[in-house]
């Protein structure tokens, strides 16, 4: 039996556990047998129970890889800019793509290669940035637009409810500094029109898309939620000379929003859990 099957396999076992179609004593047999298939299967060389082993060639695999790693830190400045460019993507196709391979059978390790992988995204264009003396007030708000493209992409790929909520954390401060510098005078009520209609607009999908589409819409619910609260988080943090009893207002929004999710749980869970 090959991986795939088996994992399907695993996941309907789980199901009949969760929703209690078989005994409990019948789902850990038929765990414990295909486990055990899995382990003279499984060929992955970089797993814990090969390291376990102690073999030689997966060691130093090992320090080779830790090697590289700091070697294109040490030398990465000194590279060609195209090279420096070849460079950074070969390392983020590699986090990714063994992110993708991984992301059924080991499931830490593949959330670990994404997170590195977003981090180095993120690190290698302020990097380029900084080195080759790019003009900061354009080329930033370009990489953390391309940034949330990217992680809104991949989050929904490789099934990582946090890389999207993250993508779209990042269109939300490029939206948030635009218009900071559009109006910076901007009242508070300037603010609540600028934020709330997007606030109903990600909920309004979360619940749209969730019979729909897997997998999205407790992100899409998490992200209005958060933006429910933008308007006064805005005025505190990117603005100057706002009104004093903003933090009062923001106190009283976050009162109102727990209060409404309470009130409608039976519906929005529902949704949001599918």
């Amino acid at each position: 039996m090959n991986l795939e099957k088996r994992d399907i396999i695993l996941r309907e076992i789980q199901y009949w556990r969760k929703n209690r179609l078989l005994p409990e004593q019948y789902c850990d047999f038929l765990t414990n047998l295909y486990d055990d298939e899995a382990a003279t299967k499984d060929n992955n060389p970089i797993s814990l129970h090969n390291l376990q082993q102690g073999s030689i060639k997966i060691w130093l695999f090992g320090f080779g890889i830790i090697s590289l790693i700091f070697l294109i830190s040490f030398y990465f400045s000194v590279f060609p800019w195209g090279l420096q460019l070849a460079t950074a993507l070969s390392v983020l196709l590699v986090c990714y793509g063994y992110s993708g391979v991984l992301r059924e059978r080991q499931r830490v390790i593949s959330l670990m290669l994404a997170g590195i992988g977003s981090i180095l995204t993120l690190g290698f264009g302020m990097w380029m940035i900084s080195l080759h003396d790019l003009d900061p007030e354009f080329w930033k708000p370009i990489l953390v637009g391309a940034c949330g493209v990217l992680w809104v992409i991949l989050g929904y790929v490789l099934r990582i409810g946090l890389l999207q909520y993250c993508g779209f954390g990042f269109w939300a401060l490029l939206y948030a500094g635009f218009f900071g510098e559009v109006r910076p005078e901007a009242s508070v009520m300037e603010l609540e029109l600028l934020w709330l209609p997007l606030c109903v607009l990600m909920i309004w999908l979360s619940w749209l898309l969730h019979h729909r589409v897997k997998g999205i819409s407790g992100v899409y619910f998490a992200v209005g939620a958060t933006i429910w609260m933008m308007p006064e988080l805005d005025s505190l943090l990117l603005r100057q000379d706002y009104p004093q009893w903003v933090s009062l207002m923001l106190i009283l929004k976050i009162a109102a929003g727990l209060a409404l999710l309470f009130l409608f749980r039976k519906k929005w869970i529902a949704w949001v859990a599918s």
